[in-house]
């Protein structure tokens, strides 16, 4: 009973993204005489873009965000698996020096993701955010 409750239940969501997605229709702008959905053909003012070097800097930003997002799962999980290793070792040493050394890790590459953002965000004219 429960497996066919947990079956009618994703039938029902995917019916319902999938129609979202199909009977939607995207707010296109006008990027300097291109329909798009994706990039914000905005400057740094807030005026629209002149250039195409504002559109490339804008492409940019939305691919620092999505960086970001993906960044940020990817270290909760290798918490996460340290924690499991961690709290799994009982008398085993070597998990234990795993998950540190996991933990330590996920420290150093979001300290380095960390600076490389803000020294893209010193680039970029606006910044990315």
């Amino acid at each position: 009973m429960i497996k066919r409750n947990i079956i009618i239940s994703i039938v029902i969501l995917a019916t319902v993204t999938v129609g979202a997605m199909v009977f939607s229709r995207p707010a296109l702008a006008d990027c300097m005489g291109v329909k798009t959905s994706i990039i914000d053909c905005k400057d740094s003012s807030g005026k629209d873009a002149k250039t195409g070097e504002e559109a490339i800097y804008n492409i940019l930003g939305v691919v620092i965000k999505i960086m970001t997002g993906v960044i940020g799962l990817v270290a909760v999980a290798a918490v996460v698996y340290g924690a499991i290793l961690y709290g799994s070792a009982s008398d085993n040493p070597e998990n234990i020096k795993k998950a540190k050394e996991i933990w330590t890790n996920v420290v150093i590459g979001l300290i380095a993701f960390a600076f490389m953002v803000s020294i893209l965000n010193f680039i970029i004219p606006g910044g990315v955010w």
